[in-house]
């Protein structure tokens, strides 16, 4: 496990971005613009890597919505079994 302190890069560029993310730079703008990916930090052109991760969280399901409720992941998974 990595220290919250490792020095590891959090700010990436879209090209990073996207990379990161597993698809083209179309594909993640078009994500980015459809609302499914955060929008860069504000005053910069760098997208935050746990932003990112957090909104692909919650589209694989692993994270509930903002506003949903206190409902625990696993609990969600074991009530519905998706």
């Amino acid at each position: 496990m990595k220290a919250a302190n490792d020095n590891e890069q959090r700010l990436l560029s879209r090209s990073e971005a996207s990379s990161y993310c597993g698809c083209s730079v179309a594909t993640f703008s078009g994500w980015v613009s459809a609302g499914h990916m955060p929008k860069p930090v504000f005053g910069s052109r760098r997208w935050d890597k746990r932003a990112i991760d957090l909104a692909l969280d919650r589209a694989s399901g692993l994270a509930l919505p903002a506003g949903k409720g206190d409902e625990d992941p696993v609990q969600r998974w074991l009530r519905t079994g998706t």
